[in-house]
């Protein structure tokens, strides 16, 4: 049996597909460029970081769509209720993946990220019954995955780029991949089968009780 890591650093390159991440690390840094670039020309040094960021968000959705569009995959820019906002939602066998800057409060705030995180709840160790949870609402059925993006600290103006599943609160991660980690392990033989998806649910549940007991 794979280690929980590895399974699902698998399923997540499986379903992703070897060319997404790499038309999506093309296109982020395209556009975190583009907002450095204009942060710098039309904006003073106090105004400058924060016009950067919100631009980034922005582009972080649009970029994620784009790239899953791409490759094929159903995605589109979601409007909010009660409207006013879109949001990145691309629809995977086994997950539904959104986008965030890493460390965005509006975010976490967001009623549609909630309700995304709420797909997580099952693996939280607080759970009394695993298969009670899942089987409560059809929105189990799935896993909620997002691409996590960081402006890169050692490499100013360019984008970091992570794989991760949220707690449903938001405020952390149950498992974290690196892009490259992604781009690695869709280069690997697909042949051996992959986990069922509840299996994988059950296994992350049982690791996240450990850790919160110990």
């Amino acid at each position: 049996m794979q280690d929980l890591h590895t399974a699902l650093l698998r399923r997540i390159a499986f379903e992703v597909g070897s060319t997404f991440p790499i038309k999506l690390e093309e296109r982020l840094a395209a556009a975190f460029k583009a907002c450095a670039d204009y942060a710098n020309k039309w904006f003073s040094t106090e105004l400058r970081a924060s016009n950067q960021g919100h631009t980034q968000v922005v582009h972080i959705l649009q970029e994620v769509v784009n790239a899953a569009v791409d490759v094929g995959h159903v995605a589109t820019m979601a409007p909010t209720t009660p409207k006013g906002h879109h949001y990145a939602k691309v629809d995977l066998p086994s997950f539904v993946m959104g986008g965030t800057r890493i460390e965005s409060v509006h975010w976490q705030q967001a009623k549609y990220a909630r309700k995304f995180g709420k797909m997580n709840e099952a693996l939280e160790p607080i759970t009394p019954d695993l298969f009670d949870a899942i089987e409560a609402g059809a929105v189990q059925d799935k896993l909620f995955l997002v691409v996590a993006v960081a402006e890169s600290k050692s490499r100013a103006g360019e984008p970091e780029i992570y794989f991760a599943l949220p707690y449903s609160t938001l405020d952390g991660y149950h498992f974290i991949a690196t892009l490259n980690d992604v781009i690695e392990a869709s280069k690997q033989s697909t042949a051996e089968p992959l986990e069922p998806l509840v299996t994988l649910k059950k296994r992350l549940d049982e690791v996240e009780r450990v850790a919160k007991e110990a």
